[in-house]
């Protein structure tokens, strides 16, 4: 359970999570074992490796492309992003479980306006070293 969870808990306005609920095929489906096959089954569909499947010859001549990394233009995916940005894009993310840093979207979208500007001017670790 995350802090702010915990907080609304102790404030008495915590309700727990609904079990899940999934409307397939007209139907209304509640039990957890069910809606988990349900999903499996419709993600089992959309990731097979068909060759034949629409679009797959699109998506592996993509894929064989090799990326340049050399580019000294400024291309605008490659200008730092603002405050603003950051905050849009954590707004339109989803609680989910915490990625790879164990840093969930709920924290992030919590932070401060100083805390977002030292996260976004102070360079982080990207090797196994910080950067001073």
């Amino acid at each position: 359970m995350d802090v702010f969870n915990k907080v609304r808990r102790i404030a008495g306005k915590y309700s727990a999570p609904s079990p899940p609920v999934l409307l397939s095929a007209g139907q209304t489906v509640a039990d957890p074992k069910t809606v988990a096959d349900l999903f499996a089954e419709h993600f089992a569909s959309v990731s097979r490796k068909d060759p034949t499947a629409p679009g797959a010859r699109y998506h592996q001549s993509m894929e064989s492309l090799r990326v340049n990394f050399s580019s000294t233009g400024g291309e605008s995916y490659n200008v730092p992003f603002s405050t603003s940005e950051l905050r849009t894009a954590l707004s339109q993310c989803h609680d989910s479980s915490p990625g790879p840093d164990d840093i969930p979207y709920t924290f992030l979208r919590h932070m401060s306006d100083s805390a977002f500007t030292f996260l976004l001017t102070h360079p982080l670790q990207t090797t196994t070293r910080c950067h001073q």
